[in-house]
């Protein structure tokens, strides 16, 4: 039978990613690139949804890579997160948007919102370019829309090569870790929490749904509204 919690399932995988950022780091300091580069390609993505799952102790079950339901499911408290490991040739763009589109579709039935999250873990923005990472589509020809490019702010730029007139995505150091809101036209609103430190060998960001209340309780300065227009080439973060 679950026991309830005050607590929001942001606060726990907050505290699971930072224990897996804090492995991550312990095994790389002192490490140069090469070695760095080798714990991370060594590293899948099942391994990590098991070692969010050790937070949670006996509880948790995985149905990661494929396997029909959300990566990582706790029965006490009754919490399911997907996770994706976003490295070079370890996932692709619909994989990743599908998730996102998941979670932006989620109603809050039940108090939903409380109990569904998703976890993006990055490698070092000093080890890899965000276009090794990961290819994102551009879906107003040579442009981004905003829409398209919300999960990705506050740790991303937009960017116009010298050359060329297609919009480019790049890793960028964010003010702080967060929290971070998004809202999207259809009045959809996101957190955003930056566990980690974006030079760290791993890090991670959580994304929850939030309700209007809970989205006004954000400092506005860390919010952004993201339409369906075309990003304009400026400073994100």
């Amino acid at each position: 039978m679950s026991y309830r919690t005050p607590h929001h399932i942001r606060e726990y995988l907050k505290g699971a990613c930072l224990t897996v950022n804090h492995e991550y780091c312990l095994r790389c300091t002192g490490r140069g690139d090469d070695y760095r580069k080798k714990v991370l390609t060594g590293t899948n993505e099942i391994d990590l949804c098991a070692r969010l799952g050790t937070f949670f102790r006996a509880n948790y079950r995985l149905a990661a890579q494929g396997r029909g339901d959300a990566d990582l499911i706790t029965d006490s408290p009754p919490f399911k997160t997907e996770v994706k490991y976003i490295l070079p040739g370890r996932t692709n763009w619909n994989q990743v948007r599908d998730d996102w589109n998941g979670l932006r579709a989620l109603s809050n039935n039940g108090q939903a919102f409380r109990k569904r999250a998703l976890v993006w873990f990055w490698p070092s923005i000093t080890l890899y370019k965000f276009t090794s990472c990961l290819s994102v589509t551009r879906d107003l020809n040579d442009k981004f829309s905003e829409a398209v490019l919300a999960p990705f702010w506050p740790y991303t730029n937009v960017v116009m090569p010298q050359f060329g007139k297609n919009q480019r995505i790049e890793f960028a150091e964010p003010r702080h870790q967060g929290p971070h809101g998004i809202q999207l036209p259809n009045g959809r609103r996101f957190r955003l929490d930056i566990v980690g430190n974006v030079t760290h060998p791993l890090w991670a960001v959580v994304f929850t749904r939030l309700t209007p209340e809970e989205y006004c309780e954000i400092d506005p300065a860390d919010c952004r509204s993201l339409g369906s227009t075309a990003f304009n080439i400026s400073e994100w973060v």
